[in-house]
C-alpha cells in the first residue's frame, strides 16, 4: 500500500512525533512512504532537524534510510530563508504539483497540522 503525508508543522509540534512513528511502522511492514513538508513543516530538513532524536522529532533520517521518499514544498522553504546550504539533501525541493502527484498516486493519504 502506498501511504501519503503531508506535514505543515514545526518541529515544536508533537505532530512531526506522529508522522515520524506512523511512517516508520508502514515503512517496517512493508508499505511505500511518500512524505510532503509545507509552511513550517519546512523547518523538520534542515540539516539540524533531519539528524536530531527528540519527542516532537520526525526523525527525518530515519525515514530516508528506510526508504521513505521526502519533498518540500520549495516556495514555502524560501520563504523561511531556508536554501540548499540549510537542507538535508536528502530532501527533494518540489512544488505544489507535486504534492497533488503524491495525492494522486496514495492509497491513503494523512494531513498533519495546518495547510
Amino acid at each position: 500500500m502506498n501511504i501519503g503525508f503531508l506535514l505543515c508543522s514545526s518541529p515544536e509540534s508533537q505532530d512531526g512525533f506522529t508522522v515520524g512513528r506512523l511512517a516508520g511502522g508502514l515503512l517496517s511492514a512493508g508499505h511505500s512512504v511518500s512524505l510532503f513538508l509545507m509552511d513550517d513543516g519546512v523547518y523538520h530538513a534542515t540539516r539540524t532537524a533531519a539528524a536530531t532524536p527528540g519527542y516532537s522529532a520526525l526523525g527525518l533520517t530515519r525515514l530516508v534510510e528506510q526508504g521513505a521518499r521526502v519533498a518540500l514544498c520549495a516556495v514555502t522553504a524560501r520563504a523561511r530563508g531556508l536554501g540548499e546550504a540549510e537542507l538535508d539533501p536528502r530532501v527533494e525541493c518540489s512544488s505544489q504539483y507535486e504534492l497533488s502527484q503524491m495525492v494522486k498516486d496514495a492509497d491513503r493519504f494523512l494531513a498533519f497540522g495546518e495547510a
